[in-house]
Order: C-alpha cells, then sequence, then structure tokens
C-alpha cells in the first residue's frame, strides 16, 4: 500500500503527528499507552517515537517513559510569528486584561475542543491552571460554545450526535437539547455564558472574532471568578470591553484560520 494516496495524504507523516499530539496530553506515555491512545501497532509507535527522540523533540527516561523537549515550543512560536494578526492580537489582549484585571484568551475550533492560541492570566488565584495551547471541551466552556454555535450546522450537529457530554462539574449541561438551546441562545444574544460547567469555582463570558471575510474565525473571552460575577454584573462590566477588544480585531484574522478543509495544489 503507498504512503501517499490519490489526495496527497501520506500515512506516515499523520502517525508521526497522532504520537506528537498524544505526547503532549497529559502522562505517562509508555510505547504501550502511545499505541492505545493512538491505535496504531506498537512497532509502529516504537519507530516514531525514537525518531522524535532523534530529532529532539522528545526523549524517553529511565522508566521508559516518554517526555515532550522544549523544541515543540517553537512549532507553536513559529505559528505566532508567522502572522502579524497575532502580533495584534496580543497587544488588544494585553490591554483588555489590563482594563478588566482578568484572565482573558483568544481561542480557535479545533476537532471538539477550544485550543487558546493567546492567553494572559490575571493576578488572582483560580483553580484553573491555563495557558497557550490549552485545549478545553467545547461543549463546557463559554468560548467553545460560541464556536460551536458558529459552525456549520452539519458540524454541529454531528458533534452533539457524537460527542460525549461528561458532567465536569454539577453544573455542566450534558443533555444534547439543553445545549442545542444554549447554542440558539448564543446565536441570539452575540455571546456566550458559560457559568461553572468546567470548573466550579469560575465562570466564563466570551464574544466572537470575525475574519475579513465577516464569518467568525475566533473567540474572545475573559474567566471570572463565580463568588464575584453573576451574569448581570458580567454583562454591565465586562461584555462591552470583549465587544470593543473584538472590533479592534475584526476583519483582521485571516479566513484560513478556522479552515479544516483540505488544500488543492
Amino acid at each position: 500500500m503507498t504512503e501517499l494516496d490519490n489526495e496527497g495524504f501520506v500515512r506516515s507523516f499523520a502517525r508521526g503527528l497522532s504520537v506528537l499530539e498524544t505526547m503532549g496530553t497529559s502522562g505517562p506515555h509508555t510505547l504501550a499507552s502511545i499505541a492505545t491512545a493512538t491505535g496504531l501497532p506498537r512497532t509502529v509507535v516504537r519507530r516514531i517515537s525514537l525518531t522524535l527522540c532523534e530529532l529532539g523533540y522528545a526523549v524517553l527516561d529511565e522508566d521508559k517513559v516518554f517526555h515532550l523537549t522544549t523544541k515543540v515550543l517553537s512549532l507553536g512560536t513559529s505559528y505566532l510569528t508567522s502572522l502579524p494578526f497575532w502580533g495584534h492580537a496580543q497587544r488588544v489582549l494585553e490591554s483588555l486584561c489590563a482594563q478588566l484585571q482578568e484572565s482573558c484568551a483568544i481561542a480557535l475550533f479545533d476537532g471538539s475542543d477550544a485550543v487558546f492560541v493567546l492567553r494572559i492570566p490575571s493576578s488572582k488565584i483560580m483553580s484553573l491552571r491555563l495557558g497557550m495551547g490549552s485545549r478545553l471541551p467545547a461543549y463546557a466552556t463559554a468560548p467553545g460554545r460560541l464556536l460551536l454555535a458558529h459552525c456549520h450546522t452539519e458540524v454541529r450537529e454531528r458533534y452533539l450526535q457524537t460527542h460525549a457530554l461528561a458532567p465536569l462539574t454539577q453544573h455542566t449541561l450534558t443533555e444534547k437539547d439543553a445545549i442545542a438551546q444554549s447554542l440558539a441562545q448564543i446565536q441570539r444574544d452575540g455571546y456566550a455564558w458559560v457559568d461553572g460547567e468546567f470548573d466550579p469555582h469560575v465562570t466564563g463570558l466570551a464574544v466572537p472574532i470575525y475574519d475579513e471575510k465577516n464569518q467568525v474565525s475566533a473567540a474572545i473571552s475573559a474567566n471570572l471568578l463565580r463568588l464575584e460575577f453573576d451574569l448581570k454584573r458580567a454583562q454591565a462590566d465586562v461584555l462591552p470591553a470583549l465587544r470593543n477588544a473584538s472590533m479592534l480585531l475584526a476583519g483582521l484574522a485571516p479566513a484560513f484560520l478556522h479552515s479544516r478543509s483540505a488544500p488543492r495544489l
């Protein structure tokens, strides 16, 4: 069987990325655990893992556990520095965080998660320990639910039909109909408010960022302590600032940020 199919898909490269992504999740990561997580044969996982070690992206410790190295950070840094948009977005986010004195972030929708591309923490003590690259379940977080609400209808429906909606806290919506109603509400309101569904002590507020084609490409959000904010206060004190930051970025994001279609060369 050829490694390259008619659409230009290289199977071995895809397998390598799958192993790399698995190593980036919470471990420990042995050959057996990586094989289980990826569904790949153990011999394939061994070759890929040792190649990553040879290239400097991973190391194998004395307990036969694989760990990613700091070289992996260069991949993420290259993503941010390759697009002028992210430099501008970083400055807007820093200003927003300083104004609100709350943790703020910009997220993209990827697979079934919202992924923080930029995040600036506040000085407040929170149970959440998140940073750039953190993946959050779309159904239980403000940026994720906002991005899910603005996906194509078929993507949204497929997500609700196939994704496991686990109760992460006592407040998490897990009924598909309830989440669908929440998504419809987000479309009407133009913002997402998710209260204690991912972390019982934290609530989130998010608004969309529109790209150069006037499509929702990202979400800008603030994490707030539930003891300090209810919806009414968040609408008065946080929502206007989020919308202003979104306006400063409107039309500047490249349309391909949220594209998952295969290129035609």
